[in-house]
């Protein structure tokens, strides 16, 4: 199991924490995501059930959740 954690901005709402967690969620490999005090999201997933090499999946979760609206201060 590994683990992705960052620290995002503009997350001010429980429907701002469940659009990460749906998005993110549904992803192959992943086993759970959360985000604690509206500013730090944890990902954990298993790299041998990603569908992509590790480093793109950082890649595609970096780019959605600016996609989403979501700034991401630290990666």
């Amino acid at each position: 199991m590994a683990v992705l954690s960052f620290k995002v901005g503009h997350v001010y709402c429980h429907g701002c924490v469940e659009g990460i967690r749906t998005f993110i969620g549904k992803m192959k490999g992943v086993h759970s995501v959360s985000v604690k005090n509206n500013d730090s999201a944890v990902i954990e997933y298993d790299p041998a059930g990603l569908e992509v090499e590790e480093d793109y999946f950082k890649q595609i979760v970096r780019e959605n959740i600016e996609r989403l609206g979501f700034r991401i201060k630290e990666f």
